[in-house]
């Protein structure tokens, strides 16, 4: 959910002189990397997790997209994985959202190689684990929101790319107004931190429910389930968390530009680069 949010943020994070020009270019970006890190990984994991953990030992008449849950798992993870060191390579700039969709993969992989079992049973505490670790990364970036307070801040929504922001100090100096400013972006880093605590509580339930009831399936089946629930975690979790946190988002920045113009006395235009 979280990375998805981040590839949606990232669309709205364009000066609006190079809006109309970019719109098309990012559109197409965003859609890709909701194909690339979503839907396809979905649908592999879905649709190709059945069939022996052995590819070598197919047996007749097996469908040739059913390449077994260890091969689908590794295929899947690798997606999202790739796509994002690529990002890295072209662009040269480390991108935050990336990072942790990026960590997030890996952490699956370890998380997988320790608990998938002989045979595919899957370990019992394996709800817990992947519930926690899907819940880790959303509240430790909550709690470097209210550490470091506006740097965070300015990296997801108050950023020099979007907000004139030399022009609104400037007129917040002028105006005496240097604290209701401060306080301003204090309370915006809280929405913040608190939106992504909510984030993480909904990913922790989301996961755990899917993930314990692959404990209630038979042995021989449970590696297969697991890859499934993988799946529908990160389905749901764009569904039901992602675009939330992405309105969440969208009224914090509408609530800046809102405030910020009272404070300052400037336009929306005038408080957006142009």
């Amino acid at each position: 959910g979280l990375q998805l949010a981040g590839t949606h943020l990232r669309m709205i994070q364009v000066p609006a002189s190079e809006f109309m020009d970019k719109t098309q270019n990012n559109s197409r970006s965003s859609l890709l990397g909701i194909f690339i890190n979503i839907l396809l990984p979905v649908l592999i994991l879905d649709y190709c997790s059945a069939g022996p953990a052995n590819p070598l030992e197919r047996p007749a008449g097996e469908s040739f997209w059913h390449i077994g849950p260890v091969w689908a798992l590794v295929f899947a993870l690798s997606l999202p994985l790739v796509y994002g060191i690529r990002s890295l390579v072209v662009t040269r700039k480390f991108d935050l959202m990336s990072g942790v969709g990026m960590a997030g993969v890996l952490l699956t992989g370890v998380i997988s190689i320790f608990v998938i079992g002989p045979e595919g049973r899957i370990h019992s505490a394996t709800p817990w684990l992947f519930a926690g670790k899907e819940a880790l990364i959303p509240l430790i970036l909550a709690a470097a929101v209210v550490v470091s307070g506006s740097p965070l801040l300015n990296m997801f929504i108050y950023t020099p790319k979007l907000f004139d922001v030399r022009r609104i100090e400037q007129a917040v100096a002028a105006n005496g107004e240097e604290q209701t400013y401060q306080r301003l972006l204090a309370n915006s880093s809280w929405i913040l931190a608190g939106t992504l605590v909510a984030s993480s509580i909904g990913n922790f339930f989301l996961s755990l429910s899917f993930m314990s009831s692959v404990m209630r399936q038979p042995e021989a089946e449970q590696q297969v389930a697991y890859n499934v629930a993988i799946g529908s975690i990160t389905w749901w979790g764009f569904l039901i968390i992602g675009v939330p946190i992405l309105v969440a988002l969208v009224f914090i920045m509408t609530r800046l530009i809102k405030r910020l113009g009272r404070l300052t006395g400037l336009t929306r235009d005038e408080l957006l680069l142009k």
